[in-house]
C-alpha cells in the first residue's frame, strides 16, 4: 500500500484520470480498516453468501491483504449474479421463490454507475475514454458501441484480457464474458452492438427471463440473461 502512495502525481487531483490497479487494490485496505476484517471475509459474509457464490478463488498480497485489483477468479454463473444483482437496483430474488432481499441498497447502486470521471485505460482506446463511476465503467453518448440503443444506460465491469460484466437497465439485460484475449477487445466493441443488442432489440414475445450461451470470437465465453420483452 505505501509503495502506491508513493507514487508522483502525474496530474493535480481532479484533472485527470487514468486507471490503474493500485488504486482499486487500495480498496481492500479501506475495507478492512473500515470493518475489522479482510475483505474477502467482509464479501463472503455480506454478499456472497446472500448470492449463493461459494466456489471462487481470490488471492492476497504476502502481507495478507485481499487482492482486490485483479486477484478474484468466479465462474460465469456468479458474475452473473453480480450483475443480475445491480440490474435489480441491489436486490436479489432467489430463483428458488423464497423472499428477496435487499443486498446492497438502491441509492448505492444507483450513485455507482453514475459518471463521475472521463477515464482512460493504456492501450484500449478503443473502448476509452470513457466515463467511470465506483468501480464501472460507462459508455461515453458518442461512442459507436452504444450508437443503436434507444437509451444509453449501458454499465460494465471490466476484468483483464475480456472478463466482462455488462448490464443494460432499458434491455433487463445482463451480459457475462471470459476470455483470454490479452490485446483485444472483440466482446465489447464489436459482440455486443453487432450480434447481442439487436438480438435481444428484436424481441418480442413476452417470457421468463432466459439465460443463452454463445461464442464471440476464439476463446469468448458469453453468457447472456435477459427477459423478453
Amino acid at each position: 500500500m505505501e509503495y502506491i502512495l508513493d507514487q508522483e502525481m502525474s496530474a493535480a487531483p481532479g484533472e485527470s484520470y487514468t486507471y490503474n490497479s493500485g488504486e482499486t487494490m487500495l480498496l481492500s485496505r479501506v475495507i478492512s480498516e473500515s470493518v475489522g476484517a479482510t475483505t474477502r471475509a467482509f464479501a463472503e459474509e455480506t454478499l456472497f453468501a446472500d448470492l449463493g457464490i461459494d466456489n471462487f478463488n481470490w488471492t492476497e498480497t504476502p502481507q495478507g491483504e485481499t487482492n482486490t485489483g485483479w486477484g478474484l477468479q468466479l465462474r460465469p454463473l456468479d458474475m452473473l449474479k453480480f450483475g443480475q444483482l445491480y440490474l435489480n437496483d441491489g436486490l436479489w430474488q432467489p430463483e428458488d421463490g423464497s423472499p428477496g432481499k435487499q443486498v446492497v441498497s438502491a441509492e448505492w447502486v444507483e450513485a455507482s454507475v453514475q459518471p463521475y470521471v472521463e477515464a482512460w485505460m493504456p492501450g484500449y482506446e478503443e473502448i476509452t475514454p470513457g466515463n467511470y463511476g465506483y468501480q464501472w465503467w460507462l459508455f461515453r453518448d458518442d461512442a459507436p458501441q452504444v450508437s443503436k440503443l434507444a437509451v444509453n444506460d449501458v454499465f460494465f465491469s471490466w476484468g483483464y484480457a475480456g472478463q466482462f460484466i455488462v448490464v443494460v437497465p432499458h434491455l433487463d439485460l445482463v451480459v457475462v464474458t471470459t476470455a483470454d484475449n490479452v490485446n483485444r477487445t472483440t466482446i465489447i466493441n464489436y459482440g455486443l452492438p453487432r450480434y447481442v443488442f439487436p438480438a435481444i432489440q428484436q424481441l418480442a414475445v413476452p417470457e421468463p427471463a432466459s439465460i443463452g450461451l454463445a461464442w464471440f470470437a476464439a476463446g469468448v465465453l458469453c453468457l447472456v440473461r435477459c427477459r423478453r420483452v
